[in-house]
Parts: structure tokens; C-alpha cells; sequence
């Protein structure tokens, strides 16, 4: 297979999975669905393996659109840092939130078998959850953001020409806008079953059209 063609089927096969992801999302961490995995942990996990799939998928884009011309390669930049944050905002929700839940069901104890200061113990842990909800928040709101930007600059370097290249063209560059425009209007909540699932299906529909041109024979 052509890097063209396995380009664009990591395109199709990340974006779909990603968009079955986010519809899944659990809003809280559960009991184990798998092994001592939990749903959220899951999904995180499994979204930790799709980014570098996407990731080669937006590389072949940017060879397709030319890696001598600065406009792809800049909007591969963005992409790479989005990608990378919001692997960081899964580990966070998927792995980070589910081990301070476990100390608070199971906290430390004395040589007496007592819980050694519950309550400073609830306080604090509560303190670290908060942060890491802050953080996983903050970490996607940014990623949104800079693919947002990304797909900007690869639809205004978009080489393909006809109805569809127009459409690839006009529909990155207004979505892209629109996200940035929602976020700096401070309206844009990146709750998995809200905002952040309407980024994902914004972001994955451009993708899936995106992946046309590489789907497309070289001219």
C-alpha cells in the first residue's frame, strides 16, 4: 500500500474511533469493565494509541501537500503540539484521576489499622483531583486551539481543485475559526459530552474529507 492510501486510512479509521470515543466517554470513573480497567481508562488508553495514528496520517497530508512548501509543514507543527497536549490531558483523566480515587478508597493507615488524618487526607486529595481536572481542562482547550490553527493553515495550502477541494478548503478555514472564535468567546465548555464532542466531530469531519486528496491519484 502506498503512503498515500495508508495515510488516508489512518485518517478515516483514527477519526472514526475517535468520534466512537468520545461518544462513550464516561463523565465519571466507574467500577472495572475490564480486568481492573475502568470504562475512563479504557477510552483514554485507547485514545493514547490513536494520536500517533492520526499523527502519520497528517504527515502523509503535509508530504501530499508538499513538504518544501512552509504552510503544510507549519500546520503539521501545530497538529504535532496539539497531538502531543492532548495525549497529556488523557493520561491526566485516564490514569492520573483513577490512582487518586484508589487512595481515597483505600487510604494509608497507622500501625493501628486507623486512617491516618482522614480529613486532611480527603482535603488533600480532593486539592489534587481539582488540579488535575484544571490541568486536563487547560491541556484541551490549548490542543483544540492549535489543531484548530492547523487545520486553518493546511485548507488555505489545500493543492486540490474542484468541488471537493473547495469544499476541504472553505469548511477548514470556517470551522477552524469558528472553534477559536467559541473559545475566545469563553463559551466553549471542553466537557467530554459537550464541547469537546462537538471539537471532535468538527475536527474528525474536516479530517474525513481531508483524507480525499490522499485517497486521489497524483497529478
Amino acid at each position: 500500500m502506498s503512503l498515500d492510501r495508508s495515510g488516508a486510512a489512518a485518517l478515516i479509521l483514527g477519526s472514526i474511533l475517535y468520534i466512537a470515543l468520545m461518544a462513550v466517554h464516561p463523565s465519571h470513573i466507574g467500577p472495572p469493565v475490564l480486568g481492573h480497567f475502568s470504562l475512563s481508562a479504557l477510552v483514554h488508553g485507547t485514545a493514547l494509541f490513536i494520536n500517533p495514528l492520526l499523527a502519520f496520517g497528517f504527515i502523509a497530508l503535509t508530504i501530499r501537500l508538499g513538504l518544501d512548501r512552509p504552510l503544510p509543514v507549519l500546520g503539521l507543527s501545530f497538529y504535532l503540539f496539539s497531538a502531543l497536549l492532548v495525549m497529556i490531558a488523557a493520561i491526566m483523566s485516564g490514569f492520573i484521576i483513577p490512582e487518586i480515587v484508589a487512595v481515597g478508597h483505600n487510604p494509608p493507615r497507622g500501625p493501628d489499622g486507623a486512617v491516618i488524618d482522614p480529613e486532611g487526607l480527603r482535603v488533600r486529595l480532593q486539592a489534587f483531583a481539582d488540579y488535575t481536572v484544571w490541568l486536563n481542562r487547560s491541556f484541551a482547550h490549548v490542543s483544540a486551539a492549535l489543531f484548530s490553527v492547523a487545520m486553518i493553515l493546511w485548507s488555505i495550502a489545500w493543492s486540490a481543485r474542484g468541488f471537493v477541494g473547495w469544499v476541504v478548503r472553505s469548511l477548514g478555514v470556517l470551522l477552524g475559526l469558528a472553534v477559536l472564535a467559541a473559545q475566545l468567546s469563553g463559551h466553549l465548555n471542553m466537557e467530554a459530552q459537550h464541547g469537546a464532542l462537538v471539537v471532535t466531530l468538527a475536527q474528525s469531519l474536516w479530517t474525513l474529507l481531508a483524507s480525499s486528496l490522499l485517497l486521489r491519484p497524483r497529478d
